[in-house]
C-alpha cells in the first residue's frame, strides 16, 4: 500500500512539473510574438520617418519652403495600412488642380513599396 502511495505522489509531482513548464513555455512563444509585432512596428515607424524627411526635403527643393506636412496613418485588423499625407503651403493654395495633381504624383513615387499599406496625397488648401 505504501508502495503505491508513494508512486501516485511521483506521479502527480512529474504531472505538476509538466504543466509548469508547459506553462513557461508557452509565455516565451506568447512573448515572442509580441516582439515580432513590436518588431514590425518599429519597422513601419522608421519607413514612416524617413517619408516624412524625403517628402521635407522634395518640398523644399522645389520652392515649397517650411512646407506643413503631417502623415496620419490607419491600421485594420488585418494589419493593412493606409497612410495619409497632408501637405500646406501657400505657393500650393496657388497652384491650379492640374498642377497639384502632378505634384502629388511626384510624391507618391517618394513612398515605400509594401503590399500593406495605401498611400494618398492630400494639399490643404486656404481659398
Amino acid at each position: 500500500m505504501r508502495k503505491k502511495a508513494g508512486s501516485f505522489g511521483f506521479v502527480a509531482a512529474t504531472f505538476i512539473l509538466v504543466l509548469v513548464a508547459a506553462f513557461f513555455f508557452a509565455g516565451t512563444v506568447m512573448s515572442r510574438t509580441d516582439f515580432d509585432a513590436a518588431e514590425l512596428e518599429g519597422y513601419y515607424r522608421e519607413k514612416e520617418t524617413l517619408l516624412l524627411a524625403d517628402t521635407r526635403e522634395y518640398l523644399n527643393g522645389h520652392g515649397f519652403s517650411n512646407s506643413g506636412v503631417m502623415l496620419t496613418r490607419v491600421v485594420d485588423e488585418n494589419g493593412q495600412r493606409q497612410y495619409t499625407i497632408t501637405v500646406h503651403h501657400g505657393e500650393i493654395d496657388r497652384m491650379t488642380t492640374d498642377e497639384r495633381e502632378e505634384l502629388a504624383k511626384e510624391l507618391f513615387e517618394l513612398t515605400f513599396e509594401d503590399e500593406t499599406c495605401a498611400f494618398y496625397h492630400e494639399f490643404l488648401i486656404n481659398d
